[in-house]
């Protein structure tokens, strides 16, 4: 038997696993307790294919938008399937099998005229009072989703079928690229606001969930105002248009990299706002979005696109880089593009912060489509990943604007230090640590190591001995 060691990384650590022994690979076992737990948590709560979902959902125009069919159902379908694997907290290894396995079944269960009655609305066409749209509702789609995500869960539990859990986990499949993922993890909390309008996203398998030729992994934070819809809407949209861009890419390249990776996160942007629009909702979000590009032997390039004033901080022993020049109304180009605007911008000093016509704290923003000089194009920034390059840190203004970058920075080296601090409780120290400093927003961190976090540590030390 083959003593051969597979090196598998999930959000917190590395842990051995031995391919040819399933009943001592510790991810199966893993898999198995979580199903066990997850099947008395849920027990026969769960609705059965026949309950009705009209009367499901209490909705109302703040809570819920119509979702189109084509990409944007597939988006949305897709985002929340891996978002209620992600808060169910299913271990990362089954995450991928089990994503393709319940898209199947809603898909196929969308073939069902019934189905699809209880789930969609019936919605006039902007700008054309005969033509009607058929739609879905958002949070009736949610909830069936979130059903066939148990559903499946709960049917994995069935002891009969545990020999085939092997089947579903990355640790068993030799076309695995767990290894070449990212460890990573988040934290986000409400804080003082009456609702949470933070939103977030973490890809570390992007390419293979949207069948992308390269190797990325993709990581966003979305912080929302008047209401959380458009911050949702672009949480779980943006990384598809982004997708569909980098298939677009041709073998032979016409113009450089970063003008590549410039247009396609501008289009995808610019998109997004333009279908949001069309949904006629007052909310707005500012977006950063981290896109790392890696093969199998080292990560090669960062990209970031952002509107608004949520944050990415590059992190290495002898420096931190500040990536994100938030776009705030005071800013003077800002300020100048506002106030030059035939439409007639202006930035007001109102309540103790400036605002574009008094209203909006940002200057730029997806959403916000009733303020005209709120626009929603990026700024952009490529950066070569170097070795010495140890992590990324995405953040809302929440965050930022009450924890000073220094401060930031050697919390997480201290905490990666420290043996018994679980990567989870990084940025869970930053979100205290923004507290104490008196901050009153919503909160989202979310910590992207670019090594392992033993050759971090090393590498830390020897800068510090010098």
């Amino acid at each position: 038997m083959s003593n051969t060691k597979y090196e598998i990384t999930n959000s917190s650590k590395v842990t051995n696993c031995l391919p040819n022994e399933p009943n001592e690979c510790i991810y199966l076992e893993e898999f198995k307790t979580f199903l066990r737990e997850l099947s008395r948590s849920l027990g026969d709560n769960v609705l059965d294919n026949g309950t009705e979902l009209r009367n499901c959902v209490t909705r109302g125009n703040n809570e819920t938008y119509p979702v189109t069919e084509g990409e944007e159902l597939q988006a949305e379908i897709l985002m929340q399937i891996w978002q209620q694997l992600h808060v169910k907290q299913c271990p990362e290894h089954f995450k991928m099998a089990l994503l393709k396995l319940v898209l199947e079944q809603i898909y196929g269960e969308l073939k069902n005229a019934k189905i699809r009655d209880q789930l969609q609305i019936m919605r006039l066409s902007i700008g054309d009072t005969d033509a009607v749209n058929v739609c879905y509702d958002l949070l009736k789609l949610q909830k069936f989703i979130n059903q066939w995500v148990d559903k499946t869960l709960l049917h994995l539990s069935d002891n009969s079928k545990e020999e085939n859990l092997k089947t579903y986990a990355d640790c068993f499949n030799k076309s695995d690229k767990t290894s070449n993922a990212f460890s990573y993890t988040e934290f986000h909390i409400k804080n003082k606001p009456r609702k949470m309008e933070d939103r977030h996203t973490c890809m570390p398998r992007f390419s293979e969930m949207l069948n992308i030729k390269d190797m990325y992994s993709f990581y966003g934070v979305f912080d929302g105002h008047s209401g959380s819809l458009a911050a949702t809407y672009a949480a779980n949209q943006l990384p598809y248009l982004i997708s569909q861009q980098l298939k677009r890419r041709p073998d032979v390249q016409s113009q450089s990299d970063c003008d590549f990776y410039r247009e396609a996160f501008e289009t995808a942007f610019l998109q997004a706002d333009q279908n949001f629009a069309q949904k006629s909702i007052c909310s707005g979000t500012t977006a950063v979005c981290a896109l790392l590009k890696y093969n199998a032997e080292q990560i090669q390039h960062l990209y970031i696109a952002w509107v608004g004033d949520s944050k990415a901080l590059l992190v290495s022993p002898t420096m931190q880089l500040q990536l994100v020049k938030a776009h705030k109304p005071d800013n003077i180009d800002e300020r100048k593009r506002i106030e030059s605007l035939e439409i007639g911008g202006a930035v007001m000093f109102v309540q103790g912060q400036w605002r574009v016509n008094g209203i909006i704290n940002v200057s730029r923003s997806i959403g916000d489509s009733s303020v005209k000089a709120v626009i929603a194009e990026p700024d952009f920034v490529d950066i070569p990943l170097q070795a010495t390059h140890d992590f990324l840190l995405l953040g809302s203004d929440g965050l930022w604007d009450h924890v000073g970058e220094k401060h930031i920075v050697q919390t997480v080296y201290k905490g990666l230090d420290d043996n018994e601090q679980s990567l989870e409780d990084i940025p869970k120290h930053l979100i205290e640590l923004a507290k104490q400093g008196d901050s009153q927003d919503n909160i989202t961190v979310i910590l992207v190591l670019l090594k392992d976090r033993s050759k971090i540590n090393e590498n830390y030390k020897k800068y510090q001995e010098k």
